[in-house]
């Protein structure tokens, strides 16, 4: 009896075929399996009993990282001759009318990690131990199927040890792809300056000597990962961090700590059941936990005025050997901030050169990184993961859409922490993080990997889609790829792509939308951002908004909230002098003037409803934070003054948006809590302190958010008959904000939906744009319409 199987889903680069064949021999099957294209095949002969069991167990097991979705099983019409054995054969190159699987990156495994720490083992103090279960995969990656010809461990040649491994029965590296040993696989090398100035050099060993020992004495150090180069050095140096700050020109975002255990990070931070299963997860990202006080003689530096701190574990046998010798350590991307990860060596070397004395050397391997991938960041919010940068350990892990896209999609997202996908039947392929379009280098890296997923995944675009903002980076290349190869392009308004990411993740056919972020081009040609949305299909109705206010300085306003604060005040007829003291500077009565001459001729100022803006304002006008020197940080430093009055349990004042109805649409207005913030910060004769005042309002403020929240959603359900609500956009990354609008609308009889599998900020729209333009697609086709690929 012979039978044809085919084994779809995550199946390659997983250990799956070592795993059909020690199956095969258990229950004496003859034949072979291969790779072919992005799905697994097997060529089978057995008896009936043999052969149900076989197909059975296929359908049932499976090796650890792998995840069987389909096995598809027929009787072969022509019978052949029946092989003396089951064999591993050579990968075939073709497609398969599904779309492939392919494996993320995977931590290094425990039986890894033992044979590494035990002496005479011939892997002994190896960096890049792996196995069937575990190492790069994604990241060096140039062709399916995966193969060791198809990675860029094709370069290394095995030695005669690893290759018996490699072929041998049961052995846990029977073909696996990135097999290798201290005699023939990537090395680690050292690259320092020596006293004199001349350059040192050490390999293996030496050279893992070297780097802790920089890393000891308070050095920084550059660090090649699995998806491009880190930075690193000690947390409980701030004259180490403060070095670090100046070689990223990062002022104050706060950095992630590795750390060698989970012990070691519970005598810092608080770690909930949910949050130690992420960070034990195969993704191994960094997990947003909260801070215990007193930071156990962390640098402040490390993550400055935040409650928080993003901390994951040890995902390759290097990250394992340096946490366990020198102890938690600062480890960040290895670029200057606004530029793409480092994955060249020369590029990292030439940086180096610019830089030696804030750098002091370089611990690097010759194994080269196709795709660059930063480490991913996630936290638990509402009891559920929420992503906030989706990258190492996710991508290219689908995202499942509920209806077909009949085409190939080439979404763009946006020009803002940057990420695209690539959409077909009923699978949405997010790209990794790359950063904000402003950068020539994030613009290039982008097209680069958009050009090599394709490539991957055998995708020719059938259609185009970008957010509708006219001078978006991403839509003008959208436009030209649409001219070029005469396909359909498709803009969509900022937030209703946000909307539509959460509807696509949660199978949601129509809801309220709730969008709050810091900037998206309206339909109307203004700046939206406080959106409340009525969403059907692919279709959307503003329902209401946060009524606009005039902002002056144009992208400046987005960096300076004391600006915006004062734009608040001056269009709420809020009297800026009342208050001064002798002690104010001149300039700033000529900024409030220059202010007011703008917003009342309308000199280079835009009219706006975003959240953000005004989450910006109310920081600045609190005497919280002034400026954004990174995105989010005024927000950030409020919500953190909100937690602050959470834990004294802080009587607070009343504050609250009046609601009103203009042309069938629901305007919340601003004014009113802007001026009772401003009285009570000038005027009023409390018993606070300032500090306990300013935390107090910012909890009040949180608070008067969250109830607007709910009554615009009441407002909207009584008209149009919809309890299912989305909340997405940047704000909502606010766990105060998010948490307490949810419990408000649950207890109201809403159900409640957020972001999960893509980021709320805009790293996620992408996701909607591709969803929404499936949408179209399909109208198209029930009417008739042609759809060409």
């Amino acid at each position: 009896m012979r039978y044809e199987i085919t084994i779809l889903g995550v199946v390659q680069g997983v250990g799956y075929r070592p795993f059909v064949a020690a199956l095969a021999e258990q229950l004496h099957i003859k034949g072979s399996v291969r790779n072919s294209g992005g799905v697994v095949r097997i060529d089978a002969f057995g008896d009936a009993e043999a052969m149900d069991n076989f197909i059975c167990r296929l359908r049932s097991y499976a090796p650890p990282a792998a995840r069987v979705d389909r096995v598809q099983a027929e009787r072969a019409e022509k019978e052949e001759p029946c092989p003396s054995d089951f064999r591993i054969v050579e990968s075939e190159a073709e497609n398969h009318a599904d779309l492939p699987l392919l494996p993320p990156d995977l931590p290094v495994c425990e039986e890894c990690l033992a044979e590494m720490k035990k002496p005479g083992d011939g892997r002994y103090r190896y960096p890049f131990i792996s196995c069937v279960n575990c190492g790069p995969r994604y990241s060096i990656m140039e062709a399916v199927p995966y193969d060791r010809d198809h990675i860029t461990m094709r370069e290394f040649a095995m030695c005669p040890s690893c290759r018996k491994e490699y072929v041998q029965m049961g052995n846990r590296r029977r073909h696996a792809q990135t097999i290798s040993c201290h005699d023939c696989g990537p090395q680690l090398y050292w690259k320092a300056r020596g006293d004199e100035g001349a350059v040192v050099y050490r390999e293996k060993e030496e050279a893992l000597e070297e780097a802790l020992s920089v890393l000891q004495r308070g050095g920084v150090i550059a660090l090649k990962g699995i998806g491009g180069y880190q930075f690193s050095c000690r947390p409980d140096n701030a004259d180490s961090v403060d070095r670090l700050r100046q070689l990223k020109h990062r002022d104050k975002k706060p950095f992630a700590v590795m750390f060698p255990s989970m012990e070691s990070i519970r005598e810092v931070c608080m770690v909930s059941e949910q949050e130690e299963a992420l960070l034990l997860s195969p993704a191994r990202p960094i997990v947003l936990l909260n801070l215990k006080k007193g930071r156990y003689g962390f640098a402040s530096g490390v993550s400055g005025e935040s409650r928080f701190l993003g901390a994951f574990l040890p995902y390759t046998g290097l990250h394992q050997m340096l946490t366990e010798a020198a102890g938690p350590l600062v480890m960040t991307s290895g670029n200057v901030t606004d530029e793409p990860i480092l994955t060249s060596d020369e590029e990292m070397e030439e940086l180096w050169k610019q830089q030696p004395m804030l750098l002091e050397g370089i611990a690097w391997n010759d194994r080269k990184i196709v795709t660059p991938l930063d480490d991913s960041l996630v936290r638990i919010t509402g009891g559920r993961p929420q992503l906030l940068r989706r990258s190492r350990g996710f991508v290219p892990a689908p995202v499942a859409l509920p209806g077909e896209c009949p085409v190939p999609v080439l979404a763009m997202g946006g020009d803002l922490k940057a990420c695209f996908c690539l959409a077909y039947r009923k699978r949405g392929y997010m790209s990794q993080y790359f950063g904000d379009m402003e950068s020539y280098k994030v613009f290039r890296t982008f097209l680069q990997a958009a050009e090599h997923m394709e490539k991957l995944f055998g995708m020719v675009p059938g259609a185009v889609a970008c957010d509708l903002h006219p001078g978006y980076a991403t839509a003008g290349e959208a436009a030209r790829l649409a001219e070029e190869r005469n396909l359909p392009l498709f803009p969509f308004q900022h937030h209703h792509a946000h909307a539509a990411s959460v509807m696509a993740e949660h199978g949601l056919r129509r809801c309220i939308a709730v969008v709050f972020d810091g900037t998206g081009y309206g339909t109307d040609g203004t700046v939206w951002g406080g959106e409340f949305l009525l969403c059907e299909g692919g279709s959307f109705f503003r329902a209401g908004h946060l009524e606009e206010t005039e902002l002056a300085g144009g992208d400046a306003s987005a960096k300076d909230a004391g600006l915006t604060a004062l734009c608040h005040l001056y269009q709420a007829g809020c009297e800026l002098s009342k208050g001064k003291t002798e002690n104010d500077r001149p300039e700033e009565e000529l900024r409030e003037k220059m202010v007011r001459a703008a917003v009342s001729n309308h000199i280079n100022t835009e009219k706006s409803s975003s959240m953000g803006r005004l989450f910006d304002a109310v920081s600045a006008l609190l005497g919280i934070r002034e400026y954004n020197s990174y995105e989010g940080e005024c927000a950030i430093a409020l919500e953190n003054a909100a937690a602050r009055a959470i834990e004294k349990n802080a009587a607070l004042p009343e504050l609250y948006f009046p609601i009103r109805e203009e042309e069938e649409i629901l305007l919340a207005d601003r004014t009113e809590i802007i001026r009772k913030i401003f009285r009570e910060t000038r005027e009023a004769k409390t018993w606070y302190k300032e500090e306990e005042r300013a935390e107090a309002l910012a909890l009040s403020f949180h608070e008067a958010v969250s109830c607007m929240v709910l009554e615009m959603c009441r407002r909207i359900r009584e008209r149009f008959h919809e309890d299912k609500v989305a909340l997405s956009g940047g704000v909502f990354a606010n766990v105060i904000l998010q948490e307490r609008c949810r419990s408000l609308l649950e207890e109201q009889g809403f159900r409640v939906y957020v972001n999960e599998q893509v980021p709320g900020n805009d790293g996620g729209i992408a996701l909607g744009q591709a969803w929404l333009a499936a949408e179209r697609l399909m109208d198209e086709k029930d009417r008739g319409g042609q759809i060409c690929v």
